[in-house]
């Protein structure tokens, strides 16, 4: 048997090892898992049951449960005085914001009476509005006169030949030019009509301008008469003190929205824990599940009994299911806890053996071994018992080991030998050709224990090698 047929072997049996080694494995993680699955689901169960407990709060002798529910039931009435106070507090806030608003309509009432009163402010109020009307017109008009002139004055800004002469300063006091480019400039000025059309386009431009200034004076006329109108007002609202009194509104304002939104936290807070929601409930019904985990499942059945809902019922009994099969579970990790040590440890033995065989076989080109499959499988199955070292296996196979002799004749001659324990085997073959063939060959080889060496020399070819080991 060749040397990669026993190694392929043993790495086929390491292989299978490692599969089974991790097979166990997960089979003991599984078995970790649903064991943390199971007490998840008895956590849950519990927090339910002490959700139940708490919703009806029945009387009971466990002074720890009954601390609990007591706890629960002074959380009603704080929530409950919070919301009455609340309720109480913003019923005075909403009536002063009430009377503030009736000053406020009192005064402003008078604040009209006496603008009305007011020549002046009655003059300022009819001439704003006149100005308003007329402010409206203007604008629309002076929109439309800026389209038209716009409009009109882009014909003479796209005429090149045009703006050409305008930028030559043609017809100005100071245009310059010699004769011959003055006649030019003079033929293209009649062409495109060029006075004519420049006194235009700075008719247009006037136009513009006239309109411009004509809308910002009336919108200017009309600010001046809106600030008057104002003024007036604001004088009249300091007397009366009106400012005062909406900043005072204002702040009261915000003091009843705040009351408001106390208000329906505190109920959302009341109306969720009587539902058996929020966090100051699960921070209660946490604690009074811990206090249940730590009673027997007699003093469970007894508090529930105490309670009306039937669902705490159910719950109990499947809280008995999970601990049957927690308690299973936690039975059968010793045994898969060993196995897989056990495994393991041949995983371990298997892969000892192929590191000493490897060890003791270099070069390993140099041997075969003298061992069917079925007689390495027994060798290798013997590891499964502990009592037998890796190293006695390794050393088993490697004490069929044979040297294999490199001379060997194409013609069929050959010498070669084999070296078992301390034994000695020597052999040797020679032979010789006529001279007219040039050639002649002579081998030998001996061994003793586990060395080997051999020699070979030839005349006519001039060649000549020497390979020891």
């Amino acid at each position: 048997m060749q040397t990669r047929i026993i190694e392929s072997t043993i790495n086929r049996r390491i292989d299978d090892t490692r599969g089974s080694l991790d097979f166990a494995n997960k089979m003991l993680q599984d078995a970790h898992q649903n064991i943390l699955n199971l007490k998840h689901q008895q956590v849950t169960i519990y927090e339910k049951i002490a959700t139940i407990f708490l919703l009806e709060s029945p009387q009971n002798d466990n002074k720890q449960i009954q601390a609990l529910v007591t706890q629960l039931q002074e959380l009603f009435i704080k929530l409950n005085t919070s919301s009455q106070e609340l309720e109480q507090l913003t019923l005075e806030s909403l009536n002063k914001v009430s009377d503030t608003l009736s000053k406020i309509d009192t005064l402003t009432i008078e604040k009209v009476m006496l603008l009305e009163h007011d020549p002046n402010y009655v003059s300022l109020f009819n001439l704003l509005k006149n100005q308003e009307e007329n402010i409206e017109n203007e604008t629309l008009a002076f929109n439309e006169s800026q389209k038209e002139f716009s409009q009109k004055l882009a014909q003479y800004y796209r005429n090149s030949c045009y703006n050409y002469l305008i930028k030559r300063r043609f017809g100005q006091q100071d245009y310059r030019g010699f004769w011959i480019f003055r006649n030019l400039d003079a033929w293209a000025a009649r062409y495109v009509n060029f006075t004519e059309n420049y006194k235009n386009q700075r008719i247009l431009e006037s136009l513009i301008k006239e309109s411009q200034n004509r809308y910002d004076n009336k919108k200017e006329s009309y600010q001046l008469t809106l600030q008057q109108k104002e003024q007036k007002e604001q004088e009249v609202e300091d007397k009366l003190k009106l400012p005062v009194l909406r900043d005072q509104l204002a702040q009261k304002q915000r003091i009843l929205a705040g009351y408001q939104e106390q208000k329906a936290q505190i109920y959302q807070n009341l109306n969720e824990t009587q539902l058996g929601k929020g966090n100051q409930f699960y921070e209660i019904a946490h604690q009074l599940a811990e206090v249940m985990r730590q009673q027997s499942i007699s003093s469970l059945e007894h508090l529930t009994r105490q309670t009306k809902s039937k669902e705490d019922d159910l719950l109990l009994q499947d809280l008995t299911g999970i601990e049957r099969q927690i308690r299973k579970l936690e039975g059968m990790l010793p045994s898969l806890k060993q196995n897989c040590e056990a495994i393991e440890q041949t995983y371990n033995r298997f892969n000892q053996v192929f590191f000493i065989f490897k060890q003791n076989n270099i070069p390993s080109g140099f041997y075969e071994y003298n061992l069917s499959p079925s007689s390495l499988n027994q060798l290798l199955d013997k590891l499964l018992n502990k009592a037998v070292f890796p190293e006695t296996i390794a050393h088993a196979i490697i004490a069929n080991r044979m040297k294999i002799n490199r001379n060997r004749s194409s013609s069929g001659s050959s010498g070669w030998s084999v070296g078992w324990g301390n034994s000695t085997t020597t052999s040797s073959s020679s032979y010789r050709r006529s001279p007219s063939g040039g050639f002649s060959s002579r081998s030998s080889s001996s061994s003793k224990g586990s060395g080997f060496s051999s020699t070979s020399s030839s005349g006519g070819g001039g060649f000549k090698t020497t390979d020891s080991f």
